[in-house]
């Protein structure tokens, strides 16, 4: 599995170029994330319309653990969460269940982590907010990647590739309460 997935991830970056492509999206511009189902890494299933997420500022993320940008990208997550409790952050790993759990424990993270694998839902709605110029659209496949909202769900920034704490910090102080 981890694999297969490391050679899509390898076709893709060939064919896309993924590169560092920052969208930051303006007050009149901005997409409302969509509600999506996801499971924990104990199985248990969550959505985004479940209490632990309404009116709290939102902080998606996706990566991987065998890829050194992901693994920067998870540990700047940490870095923001210890920051900015106030904001929710739900982080999608990319690999199988005992490899994600064993990498969360490693790193140290303190913030909610879900699985990616089989996550149509999510993987629908997040391509409906980073749709590309021809067509295209980004999914899970693309980490790794962050999607700031404020606490109605409107998308305020949104980053492929890595984004360091400072800053996250920066576009959340751009954010209204």
């Amino acid at each position: 599995m981890k694999r297969f997935v490391l050679g899509m991830l390898v076709v893709l970056l060939t064919l896309g170029g993924l590169g560092v492509a920052v969208h930051t999206v303006g007050a009149d511009s901005a997409k409302r994330l969509p509600t999506f189902d996801m499971k924990d890494l104990e199985e248990r299933d969550h959505s985004l319309s479940d209490d632990d997420f309404k009116n709290k500022k939102l902080l998606v993320a996706a990566f991987s653990t065998w890829q050194q940008v992901s693994i920067d990208q998870a540990r700047e997550l940490e870095a923001f969460h210890k920051a900015h409790p106030e904001v929710e952050i739900i982080a999608f790993v990319c690999d199988d269940l005992p490899a994600a759990r064993d990498f969360v424990k490693r790193e140290g993270l303190s913030f909610p982590v879900y699985k990616a694998d089989n996550t149509n839902t999510a993987n629908s709605s997040f391509g409906r907010v980073f749709e590309t110029k021809k067509g295209q659209v980004l999914t899970l496949n693309r980490a790794p990647f962050v999607i700031l909202t404020d606490k109605d769900r409107y998308v305020r920034f949104s980053n492929v590739g890595l984004t360091g704490s400072a800053k996250l910090g920066e576009e959340l102080a751009k954010i209204a309460d």
